[in-house]
């Protein structure tokens, strides 16, 4: 979750300041929010992005995606609906060479960009 808006509280007569964290999901863009005391620690989750080359789609919907720092192919992701996913169907029938970025974080992905590279060659 990216956090939008983050507030303290002044401390009460029964206790101390409380930390106000209005958050957006990163995966399903729905708004969150979570109160805690002033002194406790808030976990934060780990988020990675990394890029990879579109190769194909299989009959399932899932994109053959390849890691170029690994050499490994990651057949796992379906392809997104809607605009993206036309866009990532589009340019790989075309041969182009289609990047896309992957954010992962708590068990979970998302197909969040995709661009046509033609700076590198294959």
């Amino acid at each position: 979750a990216v956090v939008s808006t983050q507030s303290t509280g002044k401390p009460g007569k029964h206790g101390s300041a409380k930390c106000s964290f209005v958050a957006i999901d990163i995966f399903t863009g729905k708004k969150s929010e979570a109160i805690s005391p002033g002194h406790a620690n808030v976990d934060v989750p780990i988020v990675t992005r990394k890029e990879y080359l579109a190769s194909g789609i299989d009959n399932a919907g899932f994109l053959n995606l390849y890691d170029e720092e690994s050499g490994d192919m990651i057949e796992d992701i379906r392809l997104p609906e809607g605009d993206m996913g036309d866009k990532i169907k589009g340019m790989v029938d075309a041969d182009a060479m289609c990047m896309v970025s992957v954010i992962r974080s708590m068990g979970e992905e998302k197909i969040i960009d995709v661009k046509e590279d033609n700076n590198k060659n294959y």
